[in-house]
């Protein structure tokens, strides 16, 4: 049920304003860059980026659960995606760091984990 959850946002996804807001969170000696994507009428979508560090699993984890949190106390009246992506230190391609999603959903304000198709 969740992997088709995920599927629907990501076919809602084009209707993601187009600024990003920096989210400032998951802060530590290697910190990622983090944004939020904010809909008006799908859900919010969050990127969390490592750049030229390849986080532990353990650090990503957090990583990923922290900046959600930011990000719900930011707007938590929408459903929130959020994603782990990566990429190299003066670089400007992205390649998706790990399958696992984190999905909040606004109506049970529960966190649900996911992986991406």
């Amino acid at each position: 049920m969740s992997r088709l959850w995920v599927l629907a946002l990501c076919l809602v996804a084009p209707t993601v304003l187009a600024d990003p807001i920096a989210l400032y969170c998951a802060r530590g000696a290697d910190y990622p860059d983090a944004e939020m994507r904010l809909s008006a009428s799908g859900p919010h979508v969050v990127r969390v980026t490592f750049v030229g560090f390849n986080p532990s699993r353990t650090r990503a984890e957090w990583s990923l659960r922290d900046c959600l949190n930011t990000a719900i106390r930011l707007d938590s009246s929408h459903d929130i995606l959020i994603s782990l992506w990566y990429r190299e230190r003066y670089s400007p391609d992205v390649q998706e760091f790990s399958k696992k999603r984190l999905v909040y959903r606004a109506t049970s304000r529960s966190v649900e984990e996911s992986v991406a198709p």
